[in-house]
């Protein structure tokens, strides 16, 4: 099928190119009905402008773009909370999702966006640099940068992960174990929190009781259900690096006949609205999920408004109580 062109839509509604350009982008002088009768042909014809083109003639798009690998879990909560600060600011957002650097660096220097959210552990430093050399206002949620058009608004991942060795090392276990994060940012700062803590207090994690665990349920299950079959010894207290691999985790013991928290106690992280729902409840640490995304959509406006010069800001958890968490018996003697 022929293209739709902007030549196409300016002949069928009987006016320049200029007007429909003007027209599409909101700019320029017309009456109203002349506006409408354009929009409306670009709709019947179903017109798809060209970005790129838009953008040297516009200057700007008036649409942000959270860039990601994945919305599975969390990015859900993420997600809502960006697009509704974004819509209050007078700004449209596209979703983009590739599992490719090079692919998701393409899109961004195309034009299509006047600045980025960026959550993706494939976007490598070489990425990184071409993109701060591009000088697009962009805000990271998976690294630390802050310079005149970035800034970062990060969760404090590895004071997380001291946070939930402090409170299951509080409780009196000892031999604890952890269900660890993917290789991101928050999946290795929350894991060289919780051993570091333990190193200080002279309990180190055993190599044997670190699984995977890659911030899912179901890889966290097989792996819980593997070390289960192992009959390798309980730990006291399980470390998920997020709830849905805690649930994982969860549900692998209870198949294998074990109570929570009578025979273990397990502690998430994230504090999604499942976890409250859960049986047991599940004890988390809530990292503020929702205000990370209506920090860095602000903070992304304000970039692109020259109000910011770029920060790093962040965001520190709470342990939030529930029934899958007790206190040892040999700390209750």
């Amino acid at each position: 099928m022929k293209r739709i062109t902007i030549k196409d839509v300016a002949r069928e509604a009987g006016v320049s190119i200029t007007t429909v350009s003007h027209a599409l982008s909101g700019q320029g002088v017309m009456k109203p009905e002349t506006r409408d009768r354009v929009l409306e042909v670009a709709k019947s014809m179903q017109y798809i402008p060209d970005w790129n083109g838009r953008n040297l003639k516009a200057g700007e798009t008036g649409t942000v773009g959270f860039f990601t690998a994945s919305i599975r879990g969390y990015y859900g909560i993420l997600v809502d909370s960006m697009y509704e600060e974004c819509h209050a600011s007078g700004y449209e957002m596209e979703v983009f999702m590739t599992d490719n650097g090079d692919s998701l660096l393409r899109i961004l220097l195309s034009g299509r966006v006047d600045g980025a959210i960026i959550l993706h552990s494939g976007f490598l430093k070489n990425h990184e640099k071409l993109l701060l050399d591009s000088e697009l206002p962009t805000v990271f949620l998976d690294r630390e940068i802050g310079k005149s058009h970035v800034s970062s608004v990060l969760f404090d991942s590895y004071q997380t992960g001291r946070m939930a060795a402090e409170y299951l090392y509080s409780l009196g276990h000892r031999r604890m174990m952890t269900l660890k994060g993917s290789d991101t940012f928050d999946g290795i700062e929350r894991q060289r929190g919780f051993e570091d803590y333990l190193n200080e207090k002279g309990c180190p994690l055993d190599p044997g009781y670190s699984l995977r665990g890659d911030f899912d349920r179901w890889v966290a299950y097989g792996e819980m259900k593997r070390f289960l079959e192992n009959r390798k010894s309980l730990p006291d207290a399980i470390f998920a690096a997020n709830d849905d691999s805690a649930f994982g985790c969860m549900k692998a013991l209870s198949e294998e006949g074990y109570k929570i928290p009578e025979d273990v106690s397990v502690l998430g992280c994230d504090d999604i609205e499942l976890s409250q729902w859960y049986v047991p409840a599940l004890t988390t640490i809530c990292t503020h999920i929702g205000e990370q995304g209506i920090d860095s959509m602000r903070e992304l406006v304000n970039l692109i408004g020259g109000k910011s010069r770029g920060t790093v800001q962040w965001i520190n958890g709470q342990i939030v109580e529930r029934a899958s968490c007790r206190q040892a018996l040999t700390a209750m003697k």
